[in-house]
């Protein structure tokens, strides 16, 4: 299975609440089904199917996470917590220039109090994302 396959298998969001539910425990199709509230049995089927080599039916009916299906989970957590550390720091940045741009604006006497409290801030923000967090901005 290409890593294409693995995102396309990961890509609906239904079939990563399978993964989770399966990383917790085996469960058995009935099981997954009212778990989820899933009331069509052909819309399971269809997604299980598309999860082939990242689950697997064990003797006993139960269908169980492989290793492929461990690591698509953990890649999954892994893109959605630092996409969304990216996302903060970006936010950060624009929320300290427009504070300083109001600041410009409305009254600019504190213009200098508001740039040096942004600027701290900003340092310590990008300290800790890209140092303590060792987040890439840039796609390597």
């Amino acid at each position: 299975m290409s890593s294409n396959d693995i995102f396309e298998a990961i890509s609906h969001p239904l079939r990563v609440e399978i993964l989770k539910l399966l990383a917790k425990k085996p469960m058995r199709f009935a099981d997954i089904k009212r778990e989820l509230e899933i009331e069509s049995s052909g819309l399971l089927d269809f997604h299980l199917k598309k999860l082939d080599n990242l689950i697997s039916v064990d003797n006993e009916g139960f269908y169980v996470l492989s290793e492929k299906g461990f690591a698509a989970l953990q890649a999954i957590d892994t893109i959605s917590k630092y996409g969304w550390q990216k996302r903060a720091y970006y936010l950060n940045i624009a929320l300290a220039i427009i504070i300083n741009l109001f600041t410009l604006i409305l009254d600019i006497k504190w213009l200098p109090l508001t740039i040096s409290v942004s600027i701290i801030w900003i340092a310590f923000y990008s300290y800790w994302t890209l140092v303590k967090r060792r987040i890439r901005l840039r796609r390597q």
